[in-house]
């Protein structure tokens, strides 16, 4: 009786054997690794832009906001007393 690993071994060297590898294979696999890693590093660039610009418009928006004086109201009277 022939051991079970054995037997397996044998049918998937004698299928390793028919296979025919394709000579660019790995080129094309890293090039296509490669364009995904940069689309990646882009997306991940521009988004990071975008939150800091709106980071930016939202503080700069709020300083403007809280920096106008209050102004008196026009139909009032304000009276300057000046001490001598």
């Amino acid at each position: 009786m022939d051991d079970p690993e054995v037997r397996l071994r044998e049918t998937l060297d004698s299928l390793a054997q028919n296979v025919t590898p394709s000579p660019d294979t790995y080129a094309r696999a890293r090039a296509e690794w490669q364009r995904r890693e940069r689309r990646r590093r882009l997306v991940m660039l521009v988004l990071a832009v975008v939150i800091v610009a709106v980071a930016d418009l939202v503080g700069l928006w709020a300083l403007n906001s809280l920096s106008e004086p209050e102004r008196p109201p026009r139909n009032e009277r304000v009276d300057v007393i000046v001490q001598p």
